[in-house]
This record gives C-alpha cells, structure tokens and sequence, in this order.
C-alpha cells in the first residue's frame, strides 16, 4: 500500500500564522520490488496561508517545468502546464469521499512517537528529531475476495517550530473521508509530530495476506522508503500573481498523474 499522507493527491490546507514561506527539496521514492521503479525530484513550493504552488523543477515523479496550485481552502488542485499552456482540476474532496465509501476495513492500529536526542542543522536551521512507529492490518475487497496486509511504517523527522505546522507534502490529506477508520489512521500520521519537517524519512514494509484461491501473483512483502529533505527556506513575500492561472491557459483532460498519487489502497500488479 503506498503511504496514505504523500501519495493521495490531497491539497494543502494548512492554516500558518506566519509569513509565505518558500523552501525547495529533494524527494526519492525507493522499493526493493523489482516491478517498482525508482523516482526522484526536485522542486520549489510557496506556502502563504491556504494558498501554495509546488513547482517541479527536475526528476521522473513530474513532468519538469509543471507545477501545482492550491488556491483556497475547498480542496483543489491544478495541475499547470506551461508548456502546453493547460491545466486540469483536481477535486480532491471527491477523492476522499470516494476512499471512504470503499469497503476498506483497518484493525490493530496502534502508534507509538519517540523523541530522539540527536538534533541537526538542516538547511541553516536546527532541527528536532522524532520517531513515529504506526502498524495496523488493512483490508480491502478486490473481486469480492477479501486481502489483508499488515503495515509497519517508520517515520523519522527532523522538524522545526520556527514556521508553525507547516505540512511539507503538496499531497498531504485534507479532507475527512467519513470512513472512520480510514481518518484514525490519517489523523494518527498527521497529528502526531509537531512542526514543519525539514527532513524526513518514511520506511514503510507490507507483508501481503494472499487467499489461497486468488491468482495474484505478487512478493509476499515489501519495503519502500521515501526521504524528503529541504535544501533552502525562508520567509517570503508572496505575490497573488503566483496563484494565478494565466487567463490564456485552457482546461485540459486529466494528466497522467505519478502512480504514487494514483494507486493508492489498492494491491496493484506493480506493473506499468
């Protein structure tokens, strides 16, 4: 299952008290599926109360030169094209309504936050070090045939206060899905380590409960690991100018978005 607080593709709704904040970073997906490709990117994000862009700058996860917008607080997304000169809208309030009607079922969570001693200075500034453990098994009905994985997930962050609880994440859950134990889960992730993370590292390992009759063929479990670690940040002034689409900009169909933002709670093949 990929990470539910940086694959879904959910707005940014935070709500700073501070001044916009531009900060760029580094991001690289791994797996030790050999079906799973690596991904990489760089990019550079403005965050002014609900509003923020995340520009692509290189890597494979996004087309270069693209970006995303995130205007209000009603949970949108446009994706931008300058090239192309295009956008698409995302409803993502739609997409956590639609998780939270499937028949998922999640059990055994449980959760556990260390504060660790080591600090670090990361882009010029210092940083906490905190440890959230989560596991729970899930399940989902695939074809009426119910599969269940248990999930591990390690998250190591280096945060700071100097910003407010800033999330880092473009892609970070906004909205309640009404599944109750979907928003226990979500609300365990997001709520558990304060601060704005300037370095964070997820490992997350499956182990995939097959029924002996399902003819999914898959490994038994899986690791995959995400880092996160910002390069440069400081406060701003941001300009409305930066939330803007251009007027000459026409709507386009739905782009081809990252698996990682798309296949989600789902037990896909692992094949493009």
């Amino acid at each position: 299952m990929k990470r539910l607080l940086v694959t879904l593709a959910l707005a940014m709704i935070a709500v700073p008290c501070f001044a916009a904040i531009q900060y760029e970073f580094m991001l690289k997906n791994t797996s030790d599926d050999a079906a799973k490709q690596s991904s990489d990117m760089t990019g550079r994000a403005t965050i002014d109360g609900f509003r923020s862009r995340v520009e692509f700058l290189s890597g494979n996860l996004y087309p270069p030169n693209t970006y995303v917008l995130s205007t209000d607080a009603t949970g949108r997304l446009y994706f931008v094209d300058p090239s192309k000169q295009w956008f698409t809208e995302i409803n993502t309030a739609g997409i956590a309504t639609a998780l939270g009607a499937s028949n998922i079922k999640i059990d055994n969570l449980k959760s556990k936050v260390e504060s660790l001693p080591d600090r670090s200075t990361i882009a010029g500034i210092a940083a906490d070090h905190s440890r959230l453990s989560i596991s729970y098994d899930i399940t989902v009905l695939m074809r009426s045939i119910p599969i269940t994985q248990h999930v591990e997930t390690e998250i190591d962050s280096w945060t700071t206060k100097q910003f407010g609880d800033v999330p880092q994440s473009f892609l970070t859950l906004g909205n309640r899905t009404g599944n109750a134990d979907l928003d226990r889960l979500l609300d365990t992730e997001s709520s558990k380590i304060g601060g704005f993370p300037l370095r964070q590292i997820v490992t997350t390992r499956t182990k995939y409960d097959m029924p002996a009759r399902t003819k999914i063929s898959r490994p038994s479990t899986r690791t995959m690991m995400r880092e996160t670690w910002v390069t440069k940040i400081h406060e701003t002034r941001a300009e409305p100018s930066q939330f803007t689409i251009p007027v000459s900009y026409r709507r386009a169909d739905q782009p081809m978005l990252p698996r990682q933002a798309t296949e989600t709670l789902t037990f896909d093949s692992g094949s493009k």
